[in-house]
């Protein structure tokens, strides 16, 4: 884990000399210390990690009054041993703040500042002076999402005019922080901004000795730009050839497809699947020759008020047959376009699409716009690909693509299907035993596989089913000590726990019995069990 840890501080470019000597001394730690540099208890300091939020404007940033500080700060908190920093960043942005919609600007490091920390009270224990190493990632997240507070740290969460910072940060080392914060991610977005009418050359002069000969671009006729495009619809392209080819035989023009009688449709289609797919193409058929006389319609507004056509179908439609500077956006364009631009949004939400939508509109060429469709196409199905690595090597884009550079192109695009958050009920065991905590491994898969754990079980016990959970386990409870209520929210689930602290009198070969410190250094608790015993 170091090597990841030291490449990816590493990766870090300067802005300023003290930010280069703050990212060498981290390095040299790093190289001393390993690990133990994502450990809180490390004695020379610790990495934290920090996410600096703006709205998608960048006219706002989401802050808190914190309770340690005294000022209306940042979120960011411990790695705790987690060397996925910018994992850990949008982690504590979402527990200070409850935002569920954010992620990351660009896996770029925005800055890495050397912060000392007062001494303070924290759950009613005191931490001493130290320093954190802090690395911050710029995070965005829309406003239209409920905030609420994390009372053990902070209160008063809100939305602060940028331009207002100076009003509540009342820290005078951290405003000048949190300025060039602003500055590089307005920066950042300006880049991307860029790529749309960068790409265009390069993309335009690759197409035409790179582009695969596929029977569907010998020729513009909107009928055969159709079926080919209804037909590629959740199936291979080696699969539509022979398809392809044995539907215009039986089906050449539109009176044909519909007048054709639904049995001899479907026998055609037999083996593609989605078989709506061919009853709408014949449902269009019929409103052609009912409404346009037989003769396609040329207009995107038109086209797209045909049976199953949506806007990729119609943009490539008019764009490749009557030379309209409408873009056909689907998952190869999606897919690329969050690659280039290095884009951590969820790319199956209608405003991702719409954002591409309209940025590729603003650029589209008069002159043969069809040929950028297709070079779109053509890029994100044999280049950019959707499974396994991009074929980087072989990209014009190369040079520009911001994934590319930061290396984050194995985690682009995100797909992010929503699912309904499901609450689960436990009762965790604090067990000690001659000043040890039984703990225990987690099986090798699902939900925080192979990791320690404290003991648990599904549902609240009371406290006589608490106990006798433990004489199960041969541990000897002696002392009832106390109950606490937690909660731990994961992507797909909250678990809802009652912490049960016992004094037992044996130590059962059931767990592994650690010293407090040992939890720290050698057993790494998730999270999720470290908040239960107060940490």
């Amino acid at each position: 884990m170091a090597g990841k840890l030291y490449d990816e501080i590493s990766g870090f470019v300067p802005y300023t000399q003290e930010e280069a000597a703050a990212r060498n001394t981290l390095l040299s730690l790093i190289e001393t210390h390993g690990d133990r540099m994502l450990d809180r208890d490390c004695e020379v300091g610790h990495i934290t990690c920090s996410g600096f939020i703006l709205s998608p404007d960048l006219a706002e940033t989401l802050m808190a009054y914190h309770l340690i500080y005294g000022s209306v700060g940042w979120t960011g908190g411990h790695a705790d041993g987690d060397a996925d920093l910018s994992g850990v960043a949008m982690r504590e942005a979402s527990e200070e703040t409850s935002v569920t919609q954010i992620h990351l600007l660009s896996r770029r490091i925005l800055s890495i500042d050397i912060l000392p920390v007062p001494p303070h009270e924290k759950h009613g224990k005191p931490v001493a002076s130290h320093l954190h190493y802090n690395v911050t990632y710029g995070l965005i997240a829309p406003k239209n999402q409920k905030i609420a507070d994390k009372p053990d740290e902070n209160r008063n969460v809100m939305w602060l005019k940028t331009q207002d910072m100076k009003i509540y940060v009342t820290e005078p080392q951290m405003l000048p922080i949190y300025e060039k914060l602003v500055e590089r991610m307005r920066a950042i977005c300006e880049e991307k901004a860029e790529i749309p009418q960068k790409m265009l050359r390069p993309l335009l002069e690759w197409y035409p000795s790179h582009k695969r000969d596929l029977p569907w671009r010998r020729d513009r006729n909107p009928y055969h730009v159709w079926v080919s495009e209804i037909m590629l619809q959740q199936t291979r392209v080696e699969a539509v050839r022979g398809y392809y080819k044995r539907f215009l035989d039986a089906l050449p023009d539109i009176a044909a497809l519909a007048e054709c009688p639904e049995d001899t449709l479907l026998k055609l289609w037999e083996g593609l699947g989605y078989y709506n797919r061919v009853r709408n193409m014949q449902k269009a058929a019929r409103q052609i020759m009912e409404q346009h006389g037989g003769v396609f319609p040329q207009s995107y507004e038109e086209i797209r008020a045909l049976a199953g056509i949506g806007d990729y179908t119609a943009g490539a439609i008019s764009s490749i047959c009557f030379s309209l500077p409408t873009p056909a956006v689907d998952g190869n364009v999606l897919r690329l376009m969050a690659r280039l631009q290095e884009d951590f949004r969820n790319i199956l939400s209608p405003q991702f699409k719409a954002d591409v939508t309209a940025q590729l509109a603003q650029v589209y060429p008069q002159a043969d716009p069809g040929m950028l469709t297709q070079a779109l196409m053509e890029m994100g199905a044999t280049v950019c690909v959707p499974n396994g690595a991009p074929h980087c090597e072989d990209c014009p884009l190369a040079a520009m693509c911001m994934a590319r550079k930061m290396k984050s192109a194995a985690l682009l695009p995100v797909r992010e299907k929503k699912t309904t958050r499901r609450t689960e009920e436990r009762t965790v065991f604090v067990l000690s035993c001659n000043g040890k905590i039984a703990i225990r491994k987690r099986p090798p898969n699902g939900l925080l596989a192979s990791l320690w754990e404290l003991p648990n079980t599904e549902g609240f016990l009371d406290v006589q089913e608490a106990v006798s959970f433990c004489e199960n386990w041969g541990t000897k409870p002696q002392e009832f000590l106390k109950t606490v209520k937690r909660r731990h929210i994961f992507t797909h689930v909250t678990w809802e726990m009652q912490g049960v602290f016992i004094r037992c009198a044996a130590e059962s070969p059931e767990f592994v019995w650690a010293q407090p410190q040992e939890l720290a250094e050698i057993y790494s608790l998730p999270t999720a069990f470290r908040c239960v015993l107060g940490e």
